[in-house]
């Protein structure tokens, strides 16, 4: 990761024991704060992979996070790389655990690192998570693909920004341009995610790709900054943004 501070970004497990592993070794490895998924304790309907026959993780993919995990080897009647399928069979066991605020002094007590919340798109949630002792809120619909035609993450985000008070808020969902960028950092975002632009650029020409696609998007919205009148973000977010 070099000197970019890295956010380790929990899907929770069934197994308290997995999680807390997982957790760990987040630590280890130098992460400096913990993102607890919300939306996605199971997967939503998605007709595109499923067209597609796209979930690599059935094919043993992408799973290397588990398979290394001593806590998740303990589960397995035999190591993964004697009997591949049957952990990829106890890695779909996983998951399904629908989170509640009764989970959250758990999830506060796993980690003395910063641990964020994310998929918070009511103010009343943020308002109830920062009274639970979260450090930071995170904005997020998941990109639109874990509940189709639910209402945008961006007409959520200046609402869960008000509620949150001095709690930083970050957000993505939807986010394909620099534009979009500023239009999140100007409603209160204190950081915003980007998630399929980086991976288009990954696919097409590896890191090489991924930094040609986030120059991209910094240099939009630093020119769109520029011509808007906005020399700094404290400029751009005390003006705030207009919609009609």
């Amino acid at each position: 990761m070099g000197d970019t501070p890295g956010f380790f970004q929990l899907y929770t497990p069934r197994d308290k024991d997995v999680a807390e592993s997982l957790v760990r070794r987040a630590e280890a490895a130098g992460f400096k704060a913990i993102v607890v998924t919300l939306d996605t304790w199971v997967t939503g309907w998605r007709p595109r992979d499923l067209n597609d026959a796209n979930f690599p993780q059935l094919r043993g993919h992408a799973l290397a996070n588990y398979m290394s995990d001593p806590a998740f080897r303990a589960l397995l009647a035999k190591p993964p790389e004697e009997d591949p399928q049957a952990a990829v069979a106890q890695w779909g066991r996983t998951f399904g655990k629908a989170l509640t605020w009764a989970d959250l002094p758990w999830l506060r007590s796993m980690t003395k690192l910063p641990l964020i919340l994310k998929g918070i798109c009511h103010p009343d949630d943020a308002r109830r998570a920062i009274d639970g002792g979260v450090d930071g809120i995170y904005c997020s619909n998941h990109g639109g693909r874990q509940a189709n035609g639910g209402l945008a993450a961006i007409d959520m985000l200046k609402g869960v920004v008000e509620a949150s008070g001095t709690t930083p808020v970050m957000f993505d969902s939807g986010v394909r341009s620099g534009s979009d960028v500023v239009k999140a950092l100007a409603l209160g975002a204190a950081a915003v995610g980007v998630g399929r632009p980086y991976a288009y650029g990954l696919a097409l020409d590896g890191v090489a790709g991924i930094v040609h696609v986030l120059r991209s998007i910094l240099a939009e919205a630093d020119l769109l900054m520029a011509v808007d009148g906005y020399p700094t973000l404290a400029d751009l977010r005390a003006a705030g943004l207009v919609r009609s």
